[in-house]
């Protein structure tokens, strides 16, 4: 048994997750992009509103929200952001090891997205995760 559940976002869930994402992104912005909040929160939206959006939970918890599109030959995690007190616990490791395993099960090829100057790179390349496209200020990984 894995150490999270998930449940499907709810309108006020919002308020959770900005603060997530902002405080996530923001800083890794200088230098790569200009932030600009107003836009940064209708990504945050319409990540929200699309029925590959999921509140990550831990003990019952909301811990953190992610973000996955799946296709017929591929699984794409778009986001992810865990909560201040839930990071460095192995919450992170363990779900992309479910969704890796998930994705080989399903015979699908697992992607994820990366800004080039994020710390989390580190956890992506220890799990296997590979460079396959480099864009402007992101990098993404596949397995």
């Amino acid at each position: 048994m894995h150490p999270f559940d998930f449940r499907r976002v709810q309108r006020d869930d919002f308020a959770f997750c900005w603060p997530l994402y902002r405080d996530a992104l923001q800083p890794l912005s200088v230098g790569l992009f200009v932030w600009d909040d107003p836009t940064q929160q209708q990504r945050v939206r319409e990540a929200l509103a699309d029925e590959g959006a999921s509140i990550l939970q831990a003990a019952g918890d909301d811990a953190g929200w992610l973000h996955c599109t799946e296709t017929r030959f591929a699984i794409h995690l778009g986001h992810l952001y865990l909560s201040p007190d839930k990071r460095n616990q192995g919450l992170g490791t363990s779900f992309l090891t479910w969704m890796s395993d998930r994705a080989r099960r399903k015979g699908k090829e697992f992607t994820l997205d990366v800004i080039k100057n994020n710390p989390a790179l580190a956890l992506y390349k220890r799990l296997g995760f590979r460079p396959v496209q480099t864009q402007a200020y992101t990098v993404i990984l596949g397995l």
